[in-house]
């Protein structure tokens, strides 16, 4: 039997489309992989006025679903804002390649819900989908610093946790100046290096010694999911499937994903084992960011990194740890499908894949149903593809 991938063919933003795609060339990859391996769906977007029906058409001849490729709380112009406990709307900060944005909104508020489906009835809805892929269903994560993390304060969020009593000043602050390196005794500084109190990590969660911390990360998760539950309920009834796109799972914690609560309203998940990514939802650069989230010297931010790692229980994001994430993955999921999502693209800068990266992947992760060939069909070299397609162990 062959191998079980997905696929991710990037069109274009919704307001910044690629100029035309080639499909000529998207189809000779597509055949190519088709040779060795049995491509359950392809997830496209996310510009409406891209022209895939010959795409579509082809995809459909081989037996292949084609899903819309969504993101849901960022990337909209209209989203209603995250909101600090200082009551002010958290700024969010970062400029991505290719316009792609990363502001978010509250996934607790409904009209980030309501927001959505207007989006999909408007652009989307005559296309022909056999189902829809969420991208981007969580909070920020540490991109922007520590405030939009640790967010969000607006009347649905204070309403329905009664999260009123944790205030701004219980973050840690931001450092814009390198600070003095202190020796490691106090309590402030133990709190520098472990801003968010974190003591164990167990099975795709962290505790915390902060309550408060652990009431507001409970909460985040509970928001995702119960607007989650509602968009995969909604898609459903109109006869598509759902697939979910989520952190690697010990970041997942920090952006209000709670695997196991999810897993119920989706067909499959892909967990992002980016572990060469440079952007977001890249495990380098997240692990980059936690450590600078809150400032500081950079032996600060070096040992802040250090100690997530020894919380973690391993000395680097490597293949063997991902395999214990996947592990704890299965655990929680059910009949739910899990495509470990791999990149296969290149991009000097921010996506430096090579051959032997794709090879490590394809013959050491475990536990797996297939794989979810990412992000972006479009910029895979013909190495990087030989390689994806040419290692399959699974049977």
């Amino acid at each position: 039997m062959k191998t079980s991938v997905t696929v991710q063919i990037f069109t274009g933003n919704f307001d910044l489309p690629i100029k035309q795609l080639d499909i000529t060339a998207l189809k000779e990859k597509l055949s190519r992989i088709y040779q060795k391996a049995k491509i359950e769906c392809v997830m496209i977007g996310w510009d409406p006025t891209a022209e895939i029906s010959e795409l579509t058409s082809y995809l459909r001849e081989h037996g292949t679903e084609v899903y819309l490729w969504l993101p849901v709380f960022s990337g909209w112009d209209g989203m209603p804002p995250l909101i600090g406990a200082d009551g002010r709307t958290a700024a969010q900060e970062y400029s991505a390649e290719k316009g792609e944005r990363f502001d978010f909104g509250c996934p607790a508020d409904p009209n980030s819900v309501r927001h959505i489906k207007r989006i999909f009835e408007t652009h989307y809805k005559s296309g022909a989908y056999d189902g829809i892929f969420m991208d981007k269903i969580r909070f920020p994560s540490f991109i922007s610093g520590l405030q939009p993390v640790m967010t969000c304060f607006c009347q649905y969020c204070r309403k329905l946790h009664g999260l009123t009593e944790l205030q701004s000043e219980q973050q840690p602050e931001q450092q814009s100046e390198p600070q003095p390196e202190p020796q490691l005794q106090s309590q402030k500084e133990t709190d520098a290096v472990n801003p968010l109190s974190i003591t164990a990590y167990n099975g795709l969660r962290y505790d915390t010694a902060d309550e408060s911390k652990a009431r507001l990360f409970t909460y985040k998760a509970e928001a995702v999911t119960t607007s989650i539950a509602e968009l995969s309920e909604y898609f459903r009834k109109m006869g598509y499937k759902v697939g979910l796109d989520l952190f690697a799972p010990f970041l997942s914690w920090f952006v209000g994903q709670d695997y196991g609560a999810l897993a119920p309203y989706a067909d499959f998940i892909k967990p992002m084992f980016y572990r060469k990514t440079n952007a977001p939802a890249g495990i380098p650069f997240e692990l980059d960011m936690y450590a600078s989230a809150v400032g500081g010297a950079p032996e600060t931010k070096e040992r802040r990194k250090q100690k997530l790692l020894n919380i973690l229980n391993t000395s680097a994001i490597d293949i063997d740890f991902i395999n214990r994430e996947i592990a704890d993955i299965r655990k929680k999921l059910g009949k739910t499908k899990i495509y470990a999502g791999i990149e296969i693209n290149y991009n000097e800068r921010i996506a430096p894949i090579t051959s032997l990266y794709i090879k490590e992947n394809i013959t050491k992760m475990k536990g797996i149903d297939g794989f979810a060939l990412s992000w972006d069909l479009n910029s895979t070299p013909d190495e990087n593809l030989d390689a994806a397609i040419e290692f399959n162990p699974l049977p």
